[in-house]
């Protein structure tokens, strides 16, 4: 088996195994200033990747205080 076929056989095995584990791979589109503070957030918290740290704000989201205000929000400081 040549090296990229045993690669792309070592990627598959971890895919199933994270989908057995409940996990999903999602893409999100971030401003570069949201992809630092993703950054510095995961140096300052110790862990090992970003995916961590958005698991980790969305477990600490008070869900009942969203609103369609917050996108509001976002959607100014984008402009």
């Amino acid at each position: 088996m040549n090296a990229s076929r045993s690669r792309a056989a070592d990627n598959a095995r971890i895919r199933a195994r994270r989908r057995a584990e409940g996990l999903t791979a999602i893409e999100a589109i971030l401003h570069r200033d949201d992809v630092a503070l993703l950054d510095e957030l995961k140096a300052h918290l110790g862990v090992g990747s970003r995916s961590e740290v958005l698991r980790i704000l969305i477990a600490k989201a008070d869900r009942t205080t969203l609103s369609p205000a917050d996108v509001a929000m976002l959607s100014q400081s984008a402009a």
